[in-house]
């Protein structure tokens, strides 16, 4: 979130952290199914300044008529119907592990691997976090792709302790070194179950930033796609934008984003500035791109509200949050599942992954090019 970012350059950061609801680091996740959205897509709990009371993305739509209650099978298949297998966890068992990465240059930071439970080598998804964000915080995006045979890897974001070009060194560094010497160390976790040949990256917020200049820079080449969640491009580090090079990157790329956090914010600090949100770097970036506006939503409803750190430094949306953070899922597990797994049924503009059904519902709009 950069507006705690821009906060915390000035020195009212104390009276606005004594304004914001805070949470603590929470623990690495050491169960064998992590947090998630459960198995048919239906949203998680909201926070209390978001709107949670509506129906789940899988029952917006009237289902076939059916005698009695209907099955868990039969809710996922109504769901798949509409918006296409990546609603719902996949059929591959999950298990998580901790693990250390120690780059070239910089401090070592700790990470939780998603692991798919079948043999072999497996794509992955490197998830970047919003600023001041614990990996906890998109465990369900970790969940749902391991379960349909990607790997995820998920790490607390360093606050102020990294700017993002550095942290996107950091993720070079894990897609250029590390993959490949945990694929082949016999002592890891993650000991022959890395393909690293289809590596994609993915953020929110500041790691929206991050994984696109990692894109544009040391993981250039190395990877097949870049999805960002509400990216946010503000250079108040560094004076280092990621849509100055966007263009050169050379993969798909995708976003969904907001538009509510656009202006306003605490002190006059938005969360997702108009002038560095989605929209521009859609804007600059090559095609294939597309952007998806989730409708009213905001800044934090794109992470597990239950572990969303300093959610009240941005203006909340009136949307569903669970229905947001359910399509985000969604559309973030289609897209990696199109360009790492080769499901061509997703389509260019998401048509195989429920594009039309949440058009129709007014939950999204859509651009691609």
């Amino acid at each position: 979130m950069r507006a705690m970012k821009l906060c915390a350059r000035v020195p009212v950061l104390t009276v606005l952290l004594a304004a914001c609801s805070t949470s603590s680091n929470a623990p690495t996740p050491s169960r064998d199914a992590a947090p998630g959205l459960g198995d048919v897509e239906a949203g998680g709990a909201g926070d209390a300044g978001h709107d949670t009371g509506g129906m789940s993305d899988a029952t917006h739509d009237t289902p076939v008529p059916r005698d009695g209650p209907a099955s868990d099978a039969e809710r996922a298949a109504d769901a798949s119907s509409l918006y296409g297998p990546y609603g719902a966890n996949g059929p591959v068992s999950v298990t998580t592990a901790s693990l250390t990465v120690t780059p070239t240059t910089g401090q070592p930071f700790m990470v939780t691997a998603y692991v798919p439970g079948t043999s072999g080598g497996h794509p992955v998804v490197v998830l970047s976090s919003g600023f001041f964000q614990t990996a906890l915080a998109y465990a369900p995006y970790g969940e749902r792709l391991a379960s349909w045979g990607m790997v995820a890897i998920l790490r607390d974001n360093p606050g102020l302790s990294e700017a993002a070009p550095a942290i996107a060194s950091d993720v070079s560094y894990t897609v250029a070194t590390w993959l490949g010497a945990e694929n082949a160390s016999a002592s890891s976790p993650l000991a022959g179950r890395l393909d690293v040949t289809r590596v994609g990256l993915a953020g929110h917020s500041e790691g929206g930033q991050v994984s696109l200049l990692a894109a544009e820079e040391g993981a250039k080449g190395k990877v097949k796609g870049v999805f960002g969640l509400d990216p946010v491009d503000t250079s108040t580090d560094s004076g280092v934008n990621a849509r100055a090079s966007i263009a050169t990157v050379g993969v798909p790329i995708a976003f969904v984003g907001e538009t509510t956090d656009s202006t306003g914010g605490v002190a006059g600090m938005p969360c997702a500035p108009a002038a560095d949100n989605y929209e521009v770097l859609y804007g600059d970036a090559a095609s294939p791109a597309v952007a998806i506006t989730a409708v009213n939503a905001d800044h934090t409803m794109f992470e597990d509200p239950a572990h969303c750190t300093f959610c009240t430094l941005c203006t909340a949306g009136t949307a569903n949050a669970a229905d947001v953070l359910a399509f985000s899922v969604r559309y973030l597990t289609a897209f990696f599942a199109r360009e790492l797994l080769g499901d061509t049924s997703v389509g260019a503009a998401f048509q195989g992954a429920g594009a039309a059904a949440d058009v129709s519902a007014g939950r999204i709009t859509l651009a691609s090019k």
